[in-house]
């Protein structure tokens, strides 16, 4: 009985012996968590130099994409300018109208292009005119409404024009779009529209009597077609 007893002890304490660490596992683990911690300290010093990497492709694409679009925006204000030139050059041509009014006498006067596309029915104006081109018909229309007078005529200035263009079309017209408008007003109104500058400002001045025109021929010849096609 006693030799079976100090048998299980004998086991018992073994078995105990075995299952507690050592110092050389212990070590050993801690080793290896060191190596598991220096892996993953690396992947993210990967991960970081990758981050950076993508970011500066990021800001150099932004910068490239940046120079990109304002070079073609460029472009296409060029090509912009260049219809606009020529189709100011098409219709700089004045047309001889008969005016049938005092004694019976036919008197022969000369309508400008500005005169004229006043008197173009909408639907003509929209398919013959540029955007810029029914802009200045619509300012040039009612004139007298927006413009400021004075001894030379009526003046209009840049802001004067912007804020007749938003308020027609809901949103406000970039700088240089408001510029082609006033350029149109002067290119199409001929001696009847002069653009000048006063103190820095940039001023279109229409002649009263011409401002009547545009505005009494609209109210007259709107229903209208013309005979011709507006751009010969």
């Amino acid at each position: 009985m006693t030799d079976t007893t100090t048998t299980e002890s004998t086991a018992t304490d073994q078995s105990a012996t075995t299952n507690e660490p050592t110092l050389e596992s212990v070590y050993e683990q801690l080793e290896a968590l060191t190596d598991r911690f220096e892996q993953l300290e690396a992947e993210v010093e990967r991960k970081d130099e990758r981050i950076e990497e993508l970011e500066a492709e990021l800001t150099e694409y932004k910068r490239f994409a940046g120079s990109e679009f304002a070079d073609v925006r460029g472009r296409i204000t060029d090509v912009e300018e260049q219809t606009d030139e020529l189709e100011t050059t098409l219709q700089e041509t004045p047309m001889e109208t008969i005016d049938p009014e005092e004694n019976g006498s036919q008197t022969t006067t000369t309508e400008t292009p500005l005169e004229r596309i006043c008197t173009l029915p909408e639907h003509v104006a929209d398919r013959e005119l540029t955007t810029n081109q029914k802009r200045a018909r619509f300012i040039a229309r009612d004139v007298r409404d927006y413009a400021e007078k004075a001894p030379v005529g009526l003046v209009l200035d840049s802001r004067t024009i912007a804020k007749v263009i938003t308020a027609a079309e809901g949103s406000k017209p970039h700088t240089q779009t408001v510029a082609r408008v006033m350029d149109f007003l002067a290119k199409l109104g001929k001696d009847e529209v002069e653009q000048t500058k006063r103190r820095g400002k940039k001023l279109v001045v229409v002649d009263e009597e011409a401002a009547d025109r545009y505005h009494d021929r609209c109210d007259r010849d709107s229903e209208h077609a013309p005979t011709e096609s507006v751009m010969s």
